[in-house]
């Protein structure tokens, strides 16, 4: 319900906004703007099937962002941008439990007598990411008597940093609990580069002659997963 009520809010709201806009001047070539923009990283990762049963990728998660872009209209309908975002760590934590049957030995008088014993072991595995990235876009420009709707499109670099912890302890056990090993911890660390195709939509609504709020959106797929990046920030018009 709170949801709805958020939704038709941000529905009216906007509504209202671009009635009371004033109507949006033809940029000239060579126009010059910049943004800058909050965002909400929904990253989709890939899904597995595994009995009939589908498993989420370890990739999902939405996480807060931010953008920075400049851009030049080439024409007053086509323009140039590039955008530079980044994003807070997305954190994803897993825990697995499995019981392990073990074997023990017993001393009566001189002779050894296996004895069957388990242990429940916890392995807990900890992931944080981070993206940075960097886009080249051309914007097609479609524009109305108070907003101006622009198509994008175009090539991006994406810098990806991982950090993955991995802890076991033994959490219960039976007979021999004074032989099993005592809790163990890991971390690997890696980052790479990744070239992508990226497309996205802008909706401007202007405020004053130079000034105009912009709702965004831009998205792309990375390692069969979508990383879905809607917005909304400041333009300013020079």
């Amino acid at each position: 319900m709170i949801g709805r009520v958020v939704v038709v809010a941000a529905v009216v709201g906007f509504s209202l906004l671009v009635r009371a806009a004033p109507a949006v001047a033809q940029p000239e070539a060579g126009t010059v703007f910049v943004s800058l923009a909050g965002l909400a990283v929904i990253e989709d990762g890939p899904t597995f099937t595994n009995f009939d049963r589908a498993l989420a990728g370890n990739d999902a998660g939405t996480v807060a962002g931010g953008t920075l872009g400049v851009g030049v209209h080439l024409t007053p309908r086509v323009s140039f941008r590039a955008e530079w975002s980044t994003t807070a760590k997305l954190r994803d934590e897993t825990t697995a439990i499995n019981t392990l049957p073990l074997t023990t030995s017993f001393a009566f008088g001189s002779a050894l007598t296996p004895f069957p014993a388990t242990a429940i072991v916890e392995a807990r595995t900890t992931t944080r990411r981070r993206s940075t990235a960097v886009f080249s876009l051309l914007g097609y420009h479609f524009t109305g008597r108070r907003m101006s709707l622009e198509l994008t499109g175009g090539l991006g670099l994406v810098h990806r940093s991982l950090r993955s912890s991995y802890e076991t302890r033994t959490a219960a056990a039976t007979l021999g609990a004074a032989f099993l090993p005592g809790p163990s911890t890991s971390e690997t660390k890696s980052a790479a580069y990744h070239a992508v195709a990226v497309v996205g939509a802008d909706a401007a609504v202007s405020v004053t002659s130079r000034l105009a709020v912009v709702p965004q959106v831009r998205a792309y797929v990375l390692g069969g997963a979508l990383s879905l990046r809607p917005g909304v920030g400041l333009r300013w018009t020079f």
